[in-house]
């Protein structure tokens, strides 16, 4: 009989910003999860050595979202000194950038927001649900108040909803660019992540949400949800202690239990600093033992 399970490592990487990562010198991995700001303002030409660099690191599955960042991205336009028709052929450029040959060859699929299935060589198979969109983010890419709900439907929360592809139950990985309230979002001691964004994962309970846009937020934490869907404490879930494989942190050393417990990534690797943004951190390994179907 072919197990239930079987364990399948996952890189995680957020905000890069233009950053060029090494991929001669990272650990073999499964899947590759990219949660956006691939660039600092969405240029093509940034978009293209994003797309070379993602094509260095190894992976048989990379999927990639965009970010506020990545402003050519947006279907809305974002450039103020661009006609609709000038910004509308500035979009399909991009796309065709993440979507087209190039991407193909370096192994990249891109994710608008939406439910995706994905089985891998291993016998793996597995839920994505995936958003750039992002709570407040202004004049950038993929804006919404915070009031708004994209998460939930409206039956599921008895609340006002603009969803149109809600998070399901029975996810395996959730992709957001931000993060969910109170969790891995602070700033200043502000908590600036979406209440809709948590009260969904809370009802999905995914093994594992990953997530980026706060970079003071870098880090990992496991939340465990109590009966009634709330996590039990936000601002007490338990952070990881890592360990040093290949000299990338691995998050999950414990189990995580399926149904009752999620590994919260925030994997951007810069650190905002007086002088602008330098690259910090280092990506997320984790080991997730996801469906065998």
């Amino acid at each position: 009989m072919a197990p239930s399970t079987v364990s399948t490592r996952v890189m995680v990487i957020s905000d890069t910003h233009e950053h060029s990562l090494d991929g001669t010198n990272m650990p073999q991995v499964d899947i590759l999860l990219h949660t956006g700001d691939l660039t600092n303002f969405g240029e093509l030409n940034s978009l293209r050595d994003c797309v070379k660099m993602l094509g260095s690191i190894e992976a048989e599955l990379k999927l990639v979202i965009a970010g506020n960042h990545d402003i050519s991205l947006d279907p809305t336009p974002r450039v103020e000194n661009m006609s609709d028709e000038e910004y509308s052929k500035y979009h399909e450029a991009a796309l065709e950038i993440m979507t087209g040959p190039s991407a193909k060859a370096a192994g990249i699929t891109y994710l608008q927001e939406g439910n995706y299935t994905f089985t891998l060589s291993n016998g793996a198979t597995f839920r994505v649900y995936a958003s750039p969109y992002t709570a407040g983010s202004g004049g950038w890419a993929f804006p919404y108040e915070t009031f708004h709900d994209r998460f939930n439907d409206a039956e599921q929360t008895n609340r006002t909803s603009i969803a149109t592809n809600s998070i399901p139950s029975g996810v395996d990985i959730v992709m957001t660019h931000g993060p969910p309230h109170s969790i891995l979002d602070q700033v200043d001691g502000q908590n600036l992540g979406c209440p809709n964004l948590l009260r969904a994962v809370s009802r999905t309970r995914p093994l594992m949400h990953c997530f980026g846009h706060i970079h003071e937020g870098h880090g990992a934490n496991l939340v465990t949800w109590t009966s009634d869907g709330s996590v039990k404490n936000p601002s007490l879930a338990t952070p990881l202690e890592t360990e040093q494989i290949n000299e990338y942190p691995y998050t999950n050393k414990w189990p995580i239990k399926s149904g009752q417990q999620t590994l919260m990534v925030n994997a951007a690797i810069m650190m905002n600093t007086s002088r602008g943004m330098k690259p910090n951190y280092k990506p997320f390994v984790v080991a997730l033992d996801l469906p065998h179907r």
